[in-house]
């Protein structure tokens, strides 16, 4: 079976130590599995995937050409508060804290997410949504 049977990606970051470290936790909270040293597979399929940047300068500004942000999603609501306070324990710069997106969805439907950055500047969200 492949690693990553719904695909993958990979990102490159200025210091693959420190990414290593934080993705790991962030993912351990996720429920992510670990397949490699810098590699973890959601329960989906999808694999994310870390290397070292060939150049480490300049970070990754947020709203430059490029990728916007990047959704993990979360098998339950309480599963963003959770990340939300394992987050803000080690100071992790928080763009947006967790709330509803009523207008992310069709009516009825339910969307609530945290917005935060990695080590390089990469906006990410833990969202749930049904």
């Amino acid at each position: 079976m492949a690693l990553d049977p719904a695909g993958h990606i990979r990102i490159a970051v200025s210091d693959l130590s420190d990414s290593i470290i934080f993705y790991e936790r962030l993912f351990e909270q996720l429920r992510y599995r670990r397949e490699r040293e810098h590699a973890w597979v959601t329960p989906y399929g999808l694999g994310f995937w870390l290397i070292q940047a060939e150049y480490p300068e300049p970070k990754h500004t947020h709203g430059a050409p490029g990728l916007h942000h990047f959704c993990f999603p979360a098998d339950m609501r309480s599963r963003v508060d959770t990340v939300y306070y394992f987050l803000r324990e080690i100071e992790v710069a928080i763009s947006d804290p967790p709330r509803d997106y009523p207008e992310y969805v069709d009516d009825g439907e339910e969307y609530y997410a945290v917005f935060f950055y990695d080590p390089d500047g990469i906006k990410l969200e833990v969202a749930y949504h049904k």
